[in-house]
């Protein structure tokens, strides 16, 4: 509960802040929406938002020994925008690999291939004429669809292509037993009202934005080889011998580990079903995208944690590996902790999925329902656990524009890392290296946090989309306390979930759940350049009776933390959160009674970020 005290100086500050602040810089685009009423100004839905779905049925043949994956997708798609679409533009990712691509990391030669190949395609039963189908790079055109508003359009294609091997980014061969196959198939663009069609192509290195549908996938692979993937597996009985069927049962519901595929069992070669290929059938509702793995030598490790104390539902918590790999033992502890912590600690959201895999493959990413993380040392690990299965919150469950604005979901998986890793009963503690926003803090390199994600380059590009959101957060977080701060933040997910909120849709929404005006703050940290740099100013004392003067020399808005050290090497920490710049003002005045001799003062911890250390430190 929030004491009536604590709700007093809330209003008091929220006066102050309203005094002295200026509106969000909104787009001319994202001011069309709010004209239209499809967004509101205060942050939810407007009246008449929307937004189109696309149901997948997906038939996949993946033949491990070739690479090959031949695909047929047929798509449901309804278009419930107030536009009649006269194109169709879908995404083909697997072309960041065809000769002649965009790309801004480089592959492999080995890995260059001619993409993806449409074998066919119909819309509505007609194949389109050969002038209206066009192919430029990851985006893939089809023109002359007239699909008018309220109405459903069928899609049926057919293509194929060669998995990448050497060159992993983000999916492909791990080793010549084990691969991660995502993004690989014709999927329809978001087509929404704040941009029309979303056709920024595939580089390699921004990540993605994706409409809600239902998934049905049935995948074959020779009978060696196991799939773990987005949505529930409906067919164990047919691709699983009868004790590995129980035992995935025992996992599902018990909190204690599971061993479902161990080394004897692999040696055994007794796991699943002998029929030359196995069809592996996996249904998904309302997700944003579809992956899987396959593998004919990891070990699966699972557990199952309670989510919801409400509905006692149960997530199962899995670690698929290789068993050489011994870093990634402790992991199924590590995926269980971060689940129960999500759903009861931070952001305290019932975890939205009944089950969550971490897959080792030769990155670090997230997927619907899976994780592809490296075996990591035990900090690492335990870091990376945290951050990708957090992605399951956003952009997956509040479905974001990580193409455009990537800050919106890594902000918040960096600050869960923050936030999280110390209930983790590990060996070595977090220590966060702030060097990305303190080396790079007002270079030429450096651009505000709502810059386009896809212009963001060169030293200051981790800083701006991960580490500087997050560190925003917590200082918000800081200032409102942990109560009213999770209210708005569970406000923001309820009004958002299954939909795609914008930045601007973001703030104002925080805003609304906090009850608490935060432009002041949003517009200096999101969207503005500005350098963090506090100092020491002046300090007076008379005896243990200190009066010690905060300067702003930078313009952002960072805490001060201002650390006692006695001469006996205890320490005391005095502190004002990020409201005492709410009005503009370049300095502070700290008063405090020593409670013995002082030996230095210093100012910042962990999480403040400052470009000059050197004035931030006094000694007696």
């Amino acid at each position: 509960m929030i004491s009536i005290k604590y709700l007093t100086i809330i209003l008091i500050l929220t006066s102050h802040f309203c005094f002295s602040q200026a509106s969000l810089p909104i787009p001319t685009n994202f001011k069309a929406a709010y004209e239209r009423d499809t967004r509101d100004k205060a942050g939810i839905p407007g009246k008449n938002y929307w937004q189109n779905a696309a149901d997948y049925h997906l038939k996949i043949k993946f033949n491990p020994a070739t690479r090959l994956l031949q695909g047929r997708v047929s798509i449901d798609y309804s278009n419930n925008s107030p536009d009649t679409l006269h194109q169709v533009v879908f995404k083909l990712f697997p072309n960041l690999y065809q000769a002649g691509a965009i790309r801004k990391i480089p592959v492999s030669p080995e890995d260059v291939s001619q993409g993806v190949k449409i074998q066919s395609i119909q819309i509505n039963n007609q194949s389109p004429a050969p002038e209206n189908f066009r192919i430029r790079g990851t985006n893939m055109t089809v023109r002359d669809a007239y699909i008018l508003p309220g109405q459903k359009a069928q899609f049926e294609i057919t293509y194929a292509y060669e998995l990448n091997k050497n060159s992993f980014i983000r999916t492909g061969q791990v080793d010549s037993g084990a691969f991660v196959i995502a993004y690989f198939f014709p999927r329809i663009a978001v087509y929404d009202d704040i941009d029309g069609w979303d056709d920024y192509p595939y580089t390699g290195r921004e990540e993605f934005y994706n409409d809600y549908g239902d998934f049905r996938a049935e995948i074959t692979v020779p009978d060696n080889y196991q799939i773990w993937a987005t949505g529930d597996l409906k067919n164990p009985d047919s691709v699983y011998e009868p004790e590995f069927v129980q035992r995935i049962h025992k996992a599902s519901v018990n909190d204690e580990i599971t061993d479902i595929i161990t080394t004897s069992d692999l040696q055994k070669g007794n796991i699943t079903q002998k029929h030359g290929w196995n069809t592996w059938i996996f249904e998904a509702e309302n997700v944003s995208d579809f992956a899987f793995t396959a593998s004919n030598h990891y070990i699966w490790k699972a557990s199952s944690v309670a989510v919801d104390t409400v509905s006692k539902r149960r997530t199962r918590v899995d670690a698929v590996f290789n068993p050489d790999h011994v870093a990634y033992l402790p992991v199924v502890n590590y995926a269980r902790t971060s689940v129960s912590l999500i759903s009861h600690q931070f952001p305290g959201v019932p975890f939205p999925y009944a089950h969550i895999t971490v897959f080792e493959g030769l990155d670090a990413m997230e997927y619907p329902m899976l994780v592809n993380n490296l075996p990591f040392e035990e900090s690492d690990a335990v870091m990376f656990t945290i951050h990708e299965i957090f992605h399951s919150i956003f952009p997956f469950y509040v479905g974001s524009n990580e193409t455009k604005y990537s800050f919106m979901d890594e902000g918040w998986a960096t600050l869960t890392e923050f936030l999280l890793y110390p209930f983790f009963d590990v060996a070595y503690p977090l220590e966060y290296d702030m060097s990305d926003v303190n080396n790079t803090a007002g270079m030429d390199q450096d651009i505000p946090i709502i810059t386009l994600t896809p212009q963001l380059y060169g030293k200051a590009r981790y800083a701006n989309k991960d580490l500087k959101p997050a560190l925003g957060f917590l200082y918000v977080k800081e200032m409102l306390g942990d109560n009213l701060f999770n209210t708005a933040l569970k406000f923001y997910i309820d009004q958002w979930k299954g939909k795609h909120p914008t930045p601007y849709d973001f703030f104002n929404c925080f805003n609304k759940g906090a009850g608490v005006d935060l432009n002041w703050f949003w517009k200096n940290w999101f969207f503005e350049k500005n350098v963090p740099d506090l100092a020491i100013g002046e300090v007076k004392h008379n005896r243990l009776s200190y009066t010690v003067v905060i300067k702003k020399i930078g313009d952002a808005i960072v805490p001060v933390h201002l650390t006692i050290i006695y001469k006996d090497e205890t320490q005391e920490v005095i502190q004002k959160d990020i409201s005492c710049w709410a009005k503009g003002n370049t300095s502070i005045q700290l008063e405090f009674n020593a409670k013995k001799p002082v030996k230095k003062l210093v100012l910042g911890l962990d999480y403040d970020v400052d470009v000059n250390l050197e004035n931030n430190m006094i000694s007696y």
